[in-house]
């Protein structure tokens, strides 16, 4: 069962706490980060929503802009392959003109045995999870460290207790962690 909790940030944080700055948000388009890029943007912050399909992204996009009337940019892009983060990090410079915050939120996951997964399966989770968020954030840090930005990395405690089925997902996850830690 699915939900989303739209908890009313308005009434904790000054209402234009994020004005003028910038949020690059992988997996903006649905779920947890789509809830997130909506928070700032009614906290003041434009915001780059990423995700590979441009359908669901313009969706989403289209969405915000109704709802909170803020300036929202929908770029496809696959966080594993470099050159689309790249790319998507130029295009939200040219129309923002900076990157203050940065949401490493793209994931993928799903319910399987460790004997049933699939070679193919496992990685490409590592490949969303962890190495999406190191080539998001290597391809953010230059404008981050201009504007004295911030990261902040969606994770999971699925690693600390093992969770059944979610072998996976641990694994990135884990890895994301130790990255954060790094930064």
């Amino acid at each position: 069962m699915y939900f989303t909790l739209k908890m009313a940030t308005e009434q904790i944080f000054k209402n234009d706490i994020l004005k003028g700055k910038v949020a690059f948000v992988t997996g903006g388009g649905s779920g947890i980060c789509k809830g997130m890029t909506e928070a700032m943007l009614r906290h003041g912050a434009k915001a780059a929503i990423i995700s590979r399909s441009q359908d669901k992204l313009d969706k989403a996009a289209e969405e915000m802009r109704k709802e909170i009337g803020a300036e929202v940019l929908a770029i496809a892009a696959d966080v594993r392959k470099p050159e689309d983060i790249i790319k998507a990090v130029e295009l939200t410079i040219e129309k923002f003109g900076r990157i203050d915050i940065l949401v490493n939120g793209a994931a993928g996951n799903f319910l399987s045995a460790i004997e049933t997964l699939s070679y193919r399966a496992f990685r490409t989770v590592i490949e969303i999870d962890l190495i999406g968020t190191f080539n998001t954030s290597k391809a953010c840090f230059p404008h981050l460290k201009k504007s004295k930005g911030v990261v902040i990395n969606v994770s999971a405690n699925l690693h600390y207790q093992a969770t059944l089925y979610q072998s996976h997902a641990m694994a990135a996850k884990a890895g994301v962690d130790a990255l954060t830690r790094v930064y």
